[in-house]
């Protein structure tokens, strides 16, 4: 009886397991498909010559930046949205806009945050930014949002613990 209850626990946690990663994979399948088209688009229109990366921002809008080489062999990056009937993609080269450090610095000297968490590119309207997720002395989770050409403050806001 005891080796029936075991086998059948250990069942239970496998068939748990199997139905977790079935789902997170049916979940992912979209985004990595979305990885794939971003990258096929700016290397079919030659807008880069080879892609060394792929990330996801959602907005206002959702883009896919690709990181990669432009035709000059310079570092470059393109902002692909994600709305098939909006198929515009917005490219530049990394030494036209500030650096993480850069986005980094400002947002530490405008909001004193205690931790910065994560800082990723994306796009708002037409202006590619940083957004820089940070979380504050009071535990709140905070987002600052500089343009990356310039680095000049776009907007910030945060979230409270309540």
């Amino acid at each position: 009886m005891k080796k029936w209850i075991i086998t059948s626990c250990v069942g239970l946690v496998i068939l748990v397991l199997a139905l977790f990663i079935y789902a997170y994979t049916t979940v992912r399948a979209p985004l990595a498909d979305g990885y794939d088209m971003a990258k096929e688009k700016v290397l079919n229109e030659d807008l880069l010559q080879s892609v060394r990366d792929v990330s996801y921002y959602h907005g206002e809008d959702a883009f896919y930046v690709v990181y990669g080489t432009d035709q000059d062999g310079d570092q470059a990056i393109a902002w692909v949205s994600q709305d098939e009937e909006n198929d515009s993609v917005t490219v530049f080269k990394e030494s036209d806009g500030i650096s993480i450090e850069d986005a980094s610095s400002l947002t530490e000297s405008a909001v004193n945050p205690s931790a910065i968490q994560s800082i990723k590119l994306g796009k708002e309207g037409n202006t590619p930014l940083y957004e820089v997720k940070y979380r504050t002395e009071s535990n709140q989770q905070g987002y600052y949002y500089v343009a990356f050409q310039d680095g000049s403050f776009i907007k910030r806001f945060s979230l409270n613990n309540d």
